[in-house]
């Protein structure tokens, strides 16, 4: 009997021992955790307040990643182009990499360039001559001659393409195949439509929105007019689908943003049409102030204006196509171009440039050791391409 109680009394005080040793097991499971937790936790703070500084850091630095030492002549111009730019100047155009590759070139002599530059297709005309040239990115692929003097240019992105032509009192919008071939026509005068002072293709090409100067006993107007040459547009006169008037208003500036939406700049603000087939306007913006500049990409658009506070010169806003203000901004740059890619508002002058995104974040302000001519973002990872009077250089911002 004693033996038993023996072997009970030392098997409960075994069982006592591993249970205590399970709990210290436990206690130290805990605490190993709780301490994994802790380290995870200072790592995620570390990561987010590094993630803070660098998304509010303004980038002043930059390193040049390749460029040419070699001048442009005077006049010339970089349009971004595909996945490269557009070179043009009087005496001719390229295809250019950003890193100042060309991949392919034409010449030509102009007096002055009218250009329109869309993503896949471009059109060169010469300003007040006859001269027609066709792009797309890989080289020419029309050329032609007109019977009248130029004013306006507008290329759609298979590479149909639309003229203004001036013909004393009466001006003619024209619609050309590549080959030069007139597809259709507009004649118009200040007497009847008014005088097209801006004009643009839809990217399909089969749309032209057409602003109309109108001047009628002393007071002035302007119509906006949208031409459809579709089957939709066949059973109308002329083509013409829709239009809108704006009195007192001047329209200097029209364009496409997509095959369905479209917007005109006017003297006192802003409109946005939607459709397809036949455009409407859906949001109207009206200013009191007096725009300086007007910007825009496919999704925004951007206007600079003088100042209402002491201690900056100018006031950027930005606006979505529902005609809602997502962003306002003050600047004291004394700028000289601006513009809007990749999310991206550039602000330059010849001593650098400054980058704004969309929602107001100051991201770049940079001096430049060039005299700087202009600035176009390349990608979202802070690649530019920088135009000087001393050649062009790709520069990553730091």
């Amino acid at each position: 009997m004693n033996k038993i109680k023996e072997f009970f009394r030392k098997l409960g005080e075994t069982l006592t021992a591993k249970k205590g040793a399970i709990n210290d097991f436990r206690i130290y499971q805990k605490m190993k955790h709780r301490k994994r937790l802790v380290v995870i936790g200072a790592a995620a703070v570390f990561l987010l307040a590094a993630a803070l500084v660098i998304y509010f850091r303004v980038e002043t630095g930059y390193f040049v990643l390749s460029g040419s030492d070699q001048a442009d002549i005077s006049g010339t111009v970089y349009e971004k182009f595909g996945s490269g730019l557009l070179k043009y100047s009087a005496d001719g155009v390229s295809y250019v990499t950003p890193s100042g590759d060309t991949t392919w070139s034409t010449t030509y002599t102009m007096q002055a360039v009218l250009a329109d530059v869309g993503e896949e297709a471009a059109a060169l005309a010469e300003r007040q001559g006859t001269q027609v040239y066709l792009f797309n990115l890989e080289g020419m692929i029309g050329q032609f001659e007109t019977t009248l003097p130029i004013s306006d240019v507008s290329v759609a992105e298979q590479g149909v393409v639309a003229v203004t032509l001036e013909d004393g009192d009466v001006t003619w919008v024209n619609y050309y195949d590549t080959e030069g071939n007139e597809i259709a026509t507009d004649r118009t005068t200040i007497d009847n439509s008014g005088y097209p002072i801006d004009m643009d293709l839809s990217p399909d090409g089969l749309k032209i929105m057409v602003s109309y100067l109108q001047a009628t006993q002393g007071s002035m107007r302007t119509e906006v007019a949208f031409y459809n040459f579709d089957s939709v547009g066949q059973s109308e006169v002329n083509n013409l689908v829709s239009s809108y008037t704006y009195e007192n208003a001047v329209v200097p500036e029209v364009f496409f943003l997509s095959e369905s939406v479209s917007a005109a700049v006017r003297s006192d603000g802003f409109s946005v049409y939607r459709g397809t087939q036949i455009p409407e306007e859906t949001a109207s913006v009206s200013f009191e102030e007096e725009i300086l500049t007007a910007f825009h990409d496919s999704s925004h658009l951007g206007f600079v204006f003088q100042s209402d506070r002491e201690d900056y010169r100018y006031r950027i806003e930005l606006y979505n196509l529902s005609g809602n203000r997502i962003m306002r901004k003050y600047i004291n740059l004394e700028y000289t171009g601006i513009r809007l890619q990749n999310g991206n508002v550039i602000v330059c002058n010849d001593q650098g440039f400054e980058v704004y995104g969309t929602g107001g974040r100051h991201k770049a302000s940079v001096t430049y050791e060039k005299p700087v001519n202009d600035v176009i973002c390349i990608n979202i990872f802070g690649q530019y391409f920088v135009s000087t009077t001393e050649g062009a250089e790709l520069i990553q911002v730091r």
